[in-house]
């Protein structure tokens, strides 16, 4: 009886270590998938500040290239009226200056207008692809691989 209660006892001490070990074995694999999710949720983190980065230079770009561009338009026409002044004030000059005028202003204005448009076509170019790069980070869940099954 004495043998029967102890094989029963190292039964039951061998199931509790089997157990145990069983228990630990997946807790370890918990705690490296939690690990996983924490990078993941880490790099979406820094992937985010990124694109925040970004956007605010593209801004700024953009509004750097305007404000020079709006600048450069200014002084270039303050510089241009000092000779056509100049020669309107001369009655036998005054009709073709003003003609002449005419047609620079037209076609600085042309070129002026052309890069603010431009630099307003590729601001918002960048600014669709910066949103369309947050929407696929956005798509792709923290620990999940290419599958989306949450498998490495």
């Amino acid at each position: 009886m004495a043998l029967s209660l102890l094989l029963l006892c190292l039964a039951g001490t061998a199931a509790g270590l089997f157990h145990q070990r069983q228990v630990g074995r997946e807790l370890a694999a918990l705690q490296l998938s939690m690990r996983r999710v924490a990078a993941a949720f880490l790099e979406s983190a820094r992937a985010e500040a990124q694109l925040d980065t970004l956007r605010q230079l593209q801004r700024m770009a953009e509004q750097g290239v305007e404000l020079g561009a709006s600048t450069v338009r200014s002084v270039h026409r303050g510089i241009a009226n000092i000779p056509f002044g100049i020669l309107e004030a001369i009655p036998v000059t005054r009709h073709p200056t003003r003609i002449v005028r005419g047609l620079h202003d037209q076609i600085s204005d042309v070129v002026y207008d052309s890069i603010s448009g431009g630099n307003k076509l590729l601001g918002g170019a960048l600014r669709l692809g910066l949103k369309q790069a947050a929407k696929n980070g956005r798509e792709k869940q923290p620990g999940q691989d290419e599958n989306g099954d949450g498998k490495p």
